[in-house]
């Protein structure tokens, strides 16, 4: 397998797209940049004098943090899932595939232009009603999609996501220093790491998340995988999508957003913006776990909380958890 990146020089780059019949006749490549904050895959941006389109390749690690590994063919499971939502009338939310190389691990989509992912909500700590209704109406919409009997299992990249929600949170020395993100959070985190009714329910709910379900899901339904161009709202990166519960995507979704604006009502707006039969139980336990992990776990995110205001939220958390 050939690895392309940032690096790699335009007429290497040329020969593999070629080989991989991606360019046009008389199609030349001008230059390849940096494609927004990717942590899982290399993702560029490449222009050629006729177009512009997103280049995606993975590797057998994650490609911010590349100490981690990774199962590589996590790329066949994001072009399943976009295969999957094409079913979707009118479906304008995801990016259209130009071209697949199982073999080489790499994809082609479309480039979406001059548009933004809503991790800057984190720091304004406010994000427009439309749109949260509006991404509500995309989660519906994937959970309604038929998938294939031989959707990919994502055993491999569930298991990581597995230790990084449900294990690795609630384990003091996990190798990661809680004061580097912010003095004093260290202190705060012990009651949470130490309560054995806590660890004990997060084990119960990750066994959950690890079965098969029966509902296609995004399985990283977060600010970081939605992008707006004008008033146009995608939906990208879904590698770690599974044949799950729907209530996992629905508390990851309502997590983030009561972490943006500290609002808990959003625990039942969501759900009523969703309009559907659920398990209110289950997505109350993993809203609060992926609150609690967001904060004191690894995978950190750029909010802007005083320890008081993370405080809040764990504590809200695990009155959700403990019920």
């Amino acid at each position: 397998m050939i690895n392309i990146d940032l690096n790699t020089p335009i007429n290497e780059l040329t020969g593999f797209l070629n080989n991989h019949n991606v360019l046009f006749n008389n199609e030349d490549l001008l230059k390849s940049s940096k494609a927004g904050e990717g942590n899982m895959n290399v993702v560029l941006r490449v222009k050629t004098n006729q177009r512009s389109f997103i280049f995606k390749q993975s590797r057998p690690y994650v490609q911010k943090y590349q100490h981690i590994p990774a199962p590589i063919d996590r790329i066949d499971v994001e072009y399943n899932f976009y295969k999957a939502v094409e079913e979707i009338e009118s479906n304008n939310s995801f990016p259209k595939i130009i071209n697949y190389c199982k073999k080489s691990f790499f994809m082609i989509q479309e480039d979406l232009g001059n548009s933004d992912d809503f991790l800057s909500i984190y720091k304004s700590k406010r994000i427009n009603e439309k749109s949260i209704v509006k991404l509500t109406k995309v989660l519906k919409q994937i959970h309604s999609c038929k998938h294939d009997i031989n959707y990919p299992l994502n055993t491999e990249l569930k298991k990581l996501n597995h230790q990084h929600i449900f294990v690795l949170p609630f384990i003091k020395e996990n190798g990661f220093s809680l004061n580097s993100v912010q003095p004093g959070l260290e202190k705060l985190a012990n009651s949470f790491i130490s309560n054995d009714s806590l660890i004990n329910k997060s084990i119960i709910i990750g066994n959950e998340y690890l079965k098969k379900g029966k509902t296609l899901l995004h399985g990283d339904f977060y600010p970081g995988s939605w992008m707006q161009n004008d008033q146009e709202i995608y939906v990208i990166d879904p590698e770690f999508s599974f044949v799950g519960d729907l209530e996992f995507d629905l508390g990851v979704f309502i997590a983030h957003i009561i972490i943006v604006t500290l609002k808990e009502k959003y625990l039942s707006d969501i759900i009523n913006y969703y309009s559907a039969s659920i398990d209110q139980e289950l997505v109350n336990y993993y809203t609060s776990i992926e609150i609690i992990r967001r904060i004191i776990g690894l995978a950190q995110l750029p909010i802007n909380l005083s320890l008081d205001e993370k405080e809040k939220l764990l504590k809200f958390s695990k009155g959700l958890l403990l019920n």
